[in-house]
């Protein structure tokens, strides 16, 4: 998710922290809407919001600001919601459009008193859309009078406009390079190994089969003390190749790997 520069501090405390200071704060340092902030007066159509927040969720999350607008000049104004907006309302009305692995919270804010005048005596909530790039990309569910079935939006400066080729790309890279990072430079052979080796010595080759006595747990606990005696069979998870095996297959994989890059065969 990106914000500008001069909000970004104020923002990341106010996703850690949705405290009244922090968010008024936020709406005293914000200079207005853009790809990953947007205000609106009062809570919007249920088939608006959806869009919305599957813009916001392709995009790389976001939050709305319900309770303020942002006008022509760039100023705000804070009229604050009345009544709140009921989270389990809200919850039923957007589930028909979106898919259950789009995340975001609801955040209540009363200012009872508060230092910043213009906040006094209102209320407000803000709708966070969580970035959750391994489930990209987030695709409408249900037709209605402001949104498509089966498409895909994303945050275009102000407004929720479907993909292009080019966007579309980009969300399916983003949840390439989530499940499949790149952490930087890929790891020496020698560190393979011994990260297979870690592996194979992870998991026992025998394991143990009591004589006579099924059920006893603790067997190996009381085995000194009471001199009872036990066998061992072949662990079935166990590889049927040893260590050694699977290492040789390895080189002689490797071994043609190289002939074909040499144009040997």
């Amino acid at each position: 998710m990106g914000f500008p520069g001069q909000i970004k501090d104020v923002v990341y405390r106010l996703l850690q922290e949705p405290t009244l200071d922090h968010f008024r704060e936020f709406l005293q340092e914000n200079t207005g809407e853009h790809n990953a902030i947007d205000f609106k007066r009062e809570w919007i159509e249920k088939d608006k919001l959806a869009k919305l927040m599957l813009a916001l969720a392709n995009y790389g999350g976001g939050f709305v600001v319900f309770g303020v607008q942002e006008n022509n000049d760039k100023t705000f104004t804070c009229d604050g919601l009345n009544p709140l907006q009921a989270k389990e309302q809200i919850a039923a009305q957007i589930k028909p459009y979106l898919s259950s692995n789009l995340k975001y919270e609801v955040y209540d804010f009363s200012y009872e008193t508060s230092e910043y005048e213009v906040l006094k005596g209102k209320q407000f909530q803000m709708l966070e859309v969580l970035d959750t790039p391994q489930f990209l990309p987030f695709i409408s569910r249900k037709e209605g009078s402001n949104i498509k079935s089966s498409a895909i939006y994303i945050r275009r400066g102000t407004s929720d406009e479907q993909v292009t080729e080019e966007e579309l790309s980009n969300i399916l890279e983003r949840r390439m390079q989530f499940i499949f990072p790149v952490t930087g430079k890929p790891l020496a052979l020698e560190e393979h190994f011994e990260q297979l080796k870690i592996l194979y010595d992870a998991i026992e080759p025998t394991i143990p089969t009591l004589e006579n006595l099924p059920g006893l747990r603790k067997i190996l606990e009381l085995k000194e003390a009471l001199s009872i005696s036990y066998g061992i069979e072949k662990n079935p998870l166990y590889p049927e190749e040893t260590y050694e095996q699977f290492i040789a297959e390895l080189i002689n994989k490797k071994k043609r790997k190289i002939e074909r890059v040499l144009d040997l065969n």
